[in-house]
């Protein structure tokens, strides 16, 4: 697949200029491409690298294989996606309100997809609303009588209690000015809540260039607790907390399995392995961060 790609001289989260190759990557999901993804030597912040430029990048993302734009039920993988994803709503919702923040208040649901999450919020008491880019994603909301936004841009004036991002800061290109324009969506001591694939997980470790979540090209970053943590500080939020993704392990070593072509059971097992290491050190698959303005 013919692309135009630009280069990155520069980490976005510490602005450190020494950075490495790190590994090669290929697009199973969509072109069949191969993609480099470096590395900051100073905090540790991986990236696709050289990138497609913005406006190619969503050519990447028209795989059927892209559950999140999808509602297919279609296959082991995505059955059992759906089924946890059900439950999985129920421990967001949870981690929000273990803050204190409690139901009927505003919430923003960034990169909603087809419209889920903000639907079972909206059942469960809560003032939602969605932004989702993907046009084809967002025709799908519409059955669920749903308020979804095309971009940020266009949200307006309106300030939220609680903002969400379930693994979606991983798309995004320009990191610190798409932080800055969360924080200035957020009401005074408002959320935001961030889960991120985690690069320095056990399963990332054992499947390397077939971990699923480096799905290069369209997740551009690559994050771990500590370069989070700066990004955060570097945005004028405070980082309280962190929280695991338990299934995460399961759903994304079984899909790394795939990718390289080895047994899903095999998938299972590293994800059961990944939790019980990431019990003592911290190191889960994913990560939830909490942020308040």
């Amino acid at each position: 697949m013919e692309h135009r790609l630009e280069k990155i001289d520069c980490c976005q989260i510490c602005q450190g200029t020494d950075i490495k190759d790190f590994i090669r990557v290929i697009d199973h999901n969509y072109s069949g491409d191969e993609f480099n993804l470096s590395e900051c030597v100073n905090c540790g912040y991986r990236f696709t690298n050289p990138r497609p430029i913005k406006s190619t990048i969503g050519n990447y993302y028209k795989s059927e294989n892209y559950i999140s734009h999808n509602s297919t039920k279609k296959g082991l993988i995505n059955k059992v996606y759906h089924i946890v994803r059900n439950y999985q709503f129920k421990i967001k919702e949870g981690s929000i309100e273990k803050t204190k923040i409690s139901k009927g208040k505003k919430v923003l649901d960034v990169g909603c997809g087809t419209g889920n999450f903000v639907s079972y919020l909206k059942l469960h008491g809560w003032d939602a609303e969605g932004v989702e880019t993907d046009e084809k994603a967002r025709e799908i909301t519409k059955l669920s009588n749903i308020k979804v936004h095309k971009n940020l841009n266009v949200v307006g004036s309106n300030k939220y209690d609680v903002i969400t991002m379930w693994h979606v800061l991983e798309h995004i290109y320009n990191l610190n000015d798409y932080m800055q324009k969360l924080r200035g969506l957020l009401k005074k001591d408002g959320l935001l809540v961030i889960a991120v694939p985690n690069s320095n997980s056990y399963d990332a470790n054992i499947y390397k260039e077939n971990w699923y979540a480096y799905d290069a090209p369209i997740h551009i970053s690559h994050f771990r607790k500590s370069n989070m943590k700066i990004l955060a500080e570097k945005n004028n939020f405070k980082l309280t907390k962190t929280q695991r993704l338990f299934f995460d392990a399961f759903y994304i070593s079984m899909l790394s399995s795939k990718k390289s072509s080895k047994p899903i059971w095999l998938g299972f097992l590293v994800g059961l392995i990944s939790n019980t290491k990431a019990k003592k050190d911290g190191e889960y698959s994913s990560l939830i961060y909490y942020l308040f303005k």
